[in-house]
């Protein structure tokens, strides 16, 4: 069986969980989780096998859809690209389904838990087909269906008022970026012809540059509202902790990653050659949503909207290696874009990892303490030991601290922005260092952030009456979480098989094969740079701090001249209570007083952005009310003058 009959079965399994879930609801709500698990799982197993093989062999297929119309055939096109993002997608449903198996029983039981089962295998099958489509039509109508489905998993809980509000600003937001979208398709095939990504690629060459710099803006428009990329991220924090916590991972595990896809591919495919200065344009927007959005996170007691702040943190470090790429492209810095785009791509895997694990751990939480709010937790170390380990373990790879995966990913983003002193770019001198220092501040603040959620959840006492009756939660909870951490573990400490693997995505996007003078990758080290630039041994680093904590352990263990002895903790002859915790508010309070400008009751992005748009349509809206007359012929005047105009615009 090849890699394109595996993807076939994968969707064929996609189909029947969805099937299998809907109709055995009626039967036995719990044969409907578990059919729904298997054959999701097979199905993503399917799907993983399949894209890693694609990606080892670079190969590359083109499916044609038996489906015409009249602007163009309907095509998959699978190639490393693609394949990355199906890997990805996959990767991640397997312990999300494991996860949810326990996470339905305990919370959604008496709902129509089917339905649920069956939009959560909906939605990440529209996932996997719109990295696929090689035409804009069929992309278009698949982003839309991954937009609908995530916005009735958004929304399921209708007993919610913050439910349909959190739906309805992410429909609204979604909407507009797909309407730029749906823009640079309309452009591009008056260009060409036609919507198939074929006519489309290397179209730059023959666009007027102005043309091309508005297509630009409409691409980190359209797919800068998936991201979050601020101040286009107003319902990240809004849909992520209305969601069911098993689709909050997924959500921000992958689909906002369906973005980056978009700007790789409509980028370096598309509008392939463009001027340096887009790069930093990219790159600039990207640090400042990452400075920005952890300095929102920060300020949370929210622990699902502390996270999602942090998902817009984590896109911003994403595409800020994706932007160096650009420019390293731009001037002929084909290698060196190379490893920005491999930069971006490892951070993108690692996030999804380590986003899975907090939000799953979160979702534990809250499942047996009935909140979000992390004021009202504390003491659950003790009441769930293995969910606050796990929790430990998200916490310490997303602040990048060795040897969890998330140090590795940021260790290459430095370098690349590092590595700009090797190319005679005056702007890059001065733009790269700038960016290197944000970047380290915002991990700063991100570690202590993250001392305060972990510190706040899990440690001191309980801080409400069901922190203190909490409880371990299920075996496949737990087990859906295991796997994410021992990921972050393995990634972190061998990451030379996804590394290999990111070569070959990135040496297909930007066509040129990385130097091993420039990039190399051997089963102990990771080599970057011109003349050895920069050296890492993740395994040996693992090794070194392993040897350090067992010579501390041994030593206090086996040291017969110093000795201790357990007693309660000294609180000034008072009793303690939990009133006198330091709570996680407390712990935020000096950032919030350093930020207070920006964590204030009232938006910013409200107030000054979306407040006038919105006030200035309605004004509008006013104005041409008069030419909704309730008349039918008018009606059709009006389709038939625009429909005239349509086919004007396609003549010319």
């Amino acid at each position: 069986m090849n890699e394109t009959q595996l993807l076939q079965f994968s969707f064929l399994f996609f189909i029947l969980a969805t099937i299998s879930s809907f109709l055995l609801n009626n039967f036995s709500k719990k044969l409907s989780i578990f059919s729904s698990t298997i054959f999701g799982i097979i199905a993503s197993a399917l799907c993983l096998l399949s894209s890693a093989l694609i990606l080892i062999h670079r190969s590359k297929f083109i499916f044609n859809i038996p489906f015409g119309l009249p602007f163009g055939r309907l095509e998959l096109l699978i190639d490393p690209l693609a394949a990355f993002f199906l890997m990805l997608i996959s990767m991640l449903s397997i312990p999300v389904l494991i996860y949810s198996v326990g996470y339905l029983q305990a919370e959604y039981i008496e709902k129509n838990v089917g339905v649920l089962c069956a939009l959560y295998h909906l939605f990440v099958l529209s996932m996997l087909l719109v990295v696929c489509a090689a035409n804009g039509f069929l992309f278009l109508f698949l982003w839309e269906s991954m937009t609908l489905i995530s916005f009735a998993l958004v929304i399921f809980d209708t007993n919610k008022a913050e439910s349909k509000n959190a739906g309805f600003i992410y429909l609204l937001m979604t909407h507009i970026g797909s309407a730029f979208i749906l823009f640079i398709f309309l452009i591009l095939a008056k260009y060409t012809g036609s919507f198939s990504f074929a006519s489309f690629h290397n179209i730059g060459h023959q666009l007027p540059g102005a043309l091309k710099l508005i297509l630009f803006i409409f691409v980190l428009i359209g797919f800068g509202t998936k991201a979050g990329l601020i101040p286009l991220h107003i319902w990240l924090p809004e849909a992520h902790p209305a969601a069911p916590s098993h689709i909050s991972a997924l959500m921000s595990g992958v689909m906002i990653k369906t973005a980056v896809y978009g700007i790789l591919r409509f980028v370096f495919d598309f509008l392939s050659p463009f001027p340096y200065w887009w790069g930093l344009i990219l790159a600039g927007i990207s640090i400042l949503t990452a400075i920005l959005g952890m300095i929102y996170a920060s300020g949370e007691v929210d622990i699902k909207r502390m996270l999602a702040f942090s998902s817009i943190e984590n896109m911003g470090i994403i595409l800020l290696p994706i932007g160096i790429g650009m420019v390293f492209f731009s001037l002929g810095q084909k290698e060196l874009a190379g490893i920005s785009i491999i930069a971006g791509l490892l951070h993108t895997i690692n996030h999804s990892l380590f986003k899975g694990l907090l939000f799953m751990c979160a979702g534990s939480v809250i499942s047996v303490t009935h909140t979000r709010n992390m004021e009202k937790m504390g003491g659950l170390i003790k009441l769930m030991p293995q969910t606050s380990f796990f929790f430990l373990i998200g916490a310490l790879a997303i602040s990048a601290f060795p040897p969890f995966n998330g140090f590795i990913s940021e260790w290459l983003i430095f370098q690349t922005l590092l590595s700009s002193f090797h190319i005679h770019s005056q702007a890059m001198k001065i733009f790269s260092p700038i960016c290197a220092a944000l970047l380290g501040f915002t991990g700063a603040i991100c570690a202590a952030t993250f001392v305060k959620a972990f510190s706040g959840i899990f440690l001191a006492m309980p801080r409400s009456h069901t922190a203190l009756h909490a409880h371990n939660v299920s075996y496949s909870m737990r087990l859906g979480m295991r796997i994410l951490a021992f990921l972050c573990l393995c990634l972190g400490v061998i990451p030379f098989f996804g590394l290999t693997l990111l070569e070959n995505v990135s040496e297909s996007i930007v066509s040129a094969k990385i130097k091993s003078n420039l990039f190399n990758v051997n089963k102990l080290f990771v080599n970057f740079g011109p003349d050895g630039f920069a050296y890492l041994s993740p395994a040996l680093v693992f090794l070194l701090m392993t040897l350090l904590l067992l010579l501390v352990y041994f030593f206090f263990k086996f040291n017969t001249s110093m000795s201790f002895r357990k007693e309660e903790t000294w609180s000034c002859g008072v009793t303690p209570k939990p009133e006198y915790e330091y709570t996680p508010s407390g712990y935020s309070q000096p950032l919030k007083i350093v930020f207070s400008e920006m964590h204030t009751p009232e938006s910013f992005y409200h107030k000054y952005i979306y407040l006038p748009l919105v006030n200035g349509l309605i004004g509008f809206s006013h104005k041409v009310r008069p030419m909704q007359s309730g008349i039918l012929q008018v009606y059709l005047f009006y389709i038939f003058i625009t429909l005239i105009l349509c086919l004007v615009w396609l003549r010319l």
